[in-house]
């Protein structure tokens, strides 16, 4: 175990990222990404319950999705039904809309650091289209 740890701290964090990102990868649908994407950036120690009846609301099968995550170990939950995941994974799917425009956040299709909220409403430079749009004029 001790060994494991100091392999992991030698590892730069882009590798660990990299690794993780096979997972996601792996997911065949789209809306079950966007689902995991969601988690990572908004709801994280929230009702699973909740967070289902959110995403239903802009299109997605949740319960499907959340069901899909739980059995790929990306997401958990915990004894009062709220929604978990690793740190790691977290940082990966945040980092995957990061890189979506690393340099205009208004372009991204999520934000969740306040600053970036704040500078993207301050600046008005709002996409023109956001992602649950997309899925109910698609729907």
């Amino acid at each position: 175990m001790e060994k494991c740890c100091k392999k992991l701290k030698k590892t730069p964090h882009h590798q660990i990222q990299r690794k993780l990102q096979i997972s996601f990868n792996a997911l065949d649908d789209d809306d079950i990404k966007g689902i995991f994407l969601d988690i990572a950036c908004f709801f994280i120690g929230m009702d699973v319950d909740y967070v289902s009846k959110l995403l239903d609301g802009c299109g997605f099968h949740s319960r499907i999705g959340i069901e899909v995550l739980m059995q790929r170990s990306l997401i958990t939950t915990n004894w009062y039904n709220k929604l978990r995941m690793h740190d790691l994974l977290r940082d990966m799917g945040r980092e995957i809309i990061r890189e979506m425009s690393p340099d205009h956040p208004g372009k991204r299709s999520r934000l969740w650091f306040q600053k970036d909220v704040l500078d993207v409403l301050r600046k008005k430079m709002v996409r023109t289209k956001c992602y649950c749009e997309h899925k109910l004029t698609n729907a």
